[in-house]
């Protein structure tokens, strides 16, 4: 399923437990992260890189597997990923696990990507785009901040910031 990047407040973790953003925008990316995240437990979350993971598939699959008896949810963020890493989330998601939600942060990835084809056409799966930031969009941010400091400032002073 594809989001846009402003309707990322739709993503329930309870229902979606593998999601992909991909794109240029780092800052955007990091910050829908950490807004999706915000409310779950830091000592549940594991980072790791593409090259890691693909180093030592086993080892990983194990650790996601393994559960213990006081962790009731994980949630890895896998960083700088590509289309190597499909594989493993076929078959994690063939091992249909309940209680992990894995992120996905990739770069910029082609249309013809496997790994975005699967992501943007499969239901259970979430995919949003971030862009970098155009002079519309940072004027639309500027006057969503500034609306919810109900600060009042004209369109001209926005342009002008």
């Amino acid at each position: 399923m594809i989001l846009k990047s402003y309707e990322l407040k739709k993503i329930n973790l309870d229902i979606f437990k593998f999601i992909l953003f991909y794109g240029k925008n780092e800052g955007h990316k990091n910050n829908a992260i950490a807004d999706l995240i915000k409310d779950k437990d830091k000592s549940k979350i594991s980072n790791y890189e593409e090259k890691e993971i693909l180093n030592n598939s086993n080892t990983f699959i194990e650790n996601i597997l393994s559960k213990s008896f006081f962790e009731n949810e994980k949630i890895i963020i896998i960083k700088r990923a590509s289309d190597k890493i499909l594989n493993i989330i076929q078959e994690l998601n063939d091992k249909n696990i309940d209680d992990v939600i894995i992120i996905i942060n990739a770069d910029n990835l082609e249309k013809k990507s496997k790994l975005r084809s699967i992501f943007e056409k499969n239901k259970k799966y979430v995919c949003s785009a971030f862009y970098p930031d155009t002079e519309q969009t940072l004027s639309k941010i500027a006057y969503n901040f500034l609306k919810e400091k109900k600060i009042s400032i004209s369109s001209a002073n926005i342009n002008l910031i």
